[in-house]
C-alpha cells in the first residue's frame, strides 16, 4: 500500500483569475479541469492529440493546441503558472510534473498525488463560504460523500446567519478598535456570548449587532 506524505500540503484558496493554466490531455479529466479553471477566470490552454466535444465547443474561450504531449519541453511549461497532467500515460504525467516543478511551477498529476505539489480538491463554494476536501488521491467518492454530509447536516440557516452576523461584528470592531489583539479578544467574546448567539439563531441580526456593541462598550 502506498501512503502519500501530506505534511507539506498547506490548504489554500487561490484567486486564479488571469493565471495561465496548462492542461495536458483532452479527455474526461482534462476537460473537467479546463472548464473549471476557465469558469474561474483563468487563461487556459489544452495540449492534446484529440479533444473532447466540450473542449471543441469552448474553443473560443480555451486555447487548443494539437500536439503530442511527449514533445513538450521545460521551456514551454515555463510559460504557465499552473500545469495539470491528465494524459492516459502515467509515466508521461510524472515526467511532465517533474519538469514543471523544476521550473518552480505548480503541477497536479490527477493520477498520482505523490508527483504533485498541489491538489485539486472536491469543493463547494457560494458567496458566503467555501469548503474543500481531499483524501490525497485515495477516494474522490469518499470526499464527495463527506462534503454532502457537511452540506446536509452542518450548513444550516443558523450557520449562514452566524457568518453574516460575525461579518458585521468584524467591520464594527475594525471601526472602533485599532489594536488587532484587542479586536480578536472582543471578537472571541462576542462569538461566545450566549445572548448574541441566541439572537443570531432567531434571525434577529439587528438585536445581535446591538448586543455586540454593548459588549464592546462594557
Amino acid at each position: 500500500m502506498i501512503f502519500v506524505s501530506t505534511y507539506n500540503f498547506v490548504p489554500l484558496f487561490i484567486n486564479v483569475k488571469d493565471l495561465k493554466v496548462l492542461i495536458v490531455g483532452g479527455g474526461k479529466i482534462g476537460t473537467k479541469r479546463a472548464l473549471s479553471f476557465t469558469d474561474h477566470g483563468s487563461n487556459v490552454t489544452v495540449v492534446s492529440l484529440s479533444f473532447s466535444k466540450d473542449l471543441i465547443k469552448n474553443k473560443d474561450k480555451i486555447t487548443l493546441i494539437k500536439e503530442d504531449a511527449k514533445n513538450l519541453t521545460a521551456d514551454f511549461l515555463s510559460k504557465f503558472d499552473i500545469i495539470i497532467t491528465a494524459t492516459n500515460d502515467k509515466e508521461l504525467n510524472k515526467k511532465l510534473c517533474e519538469l514543471a516543478k523544476n521550473e518552480r511551477k505548480l503541477c497536479n498529476n490527477p493520477t498520482n498525488s505523490e508527483d504533485s505539489n498541489f491538489i485539486v480538491p472536491i469543493y463547494y463554494s457560494d458567496n458566503k463560504l467555501s469548503i474543500a476536501i481531499t483524501t490525497f488521491g485515495k477516494s474522490s467518492l469518499t470526499s464527495k460523500y463527506i462534503l454532502k454530509l457537511i452540506q446536509e447536516e452542518i450548513l444550516t440557516k443558523d450557520i449562514y446567519e452566524l457568518i453574516t452576523a460575525m461579518g458585521y461584528v468584524k467591520d464594527l470592531l475594525k471601526r472602533k478598535i485599532t489594536d488587532p489583539s484587542q479586536r480578536f479578544s472582543y471578537y472571541s467574546k462576542i462569538f461566545n456570548d450566549e445572548i448574541f448567539r441566541n439572537y443570531v439563531k432567531e434571525g434577529k441580526l439587528d438585536f445581535a449587532l446591538d448586543r455586540a456593541k454593548a459588549l464592546i462598550d462594557e
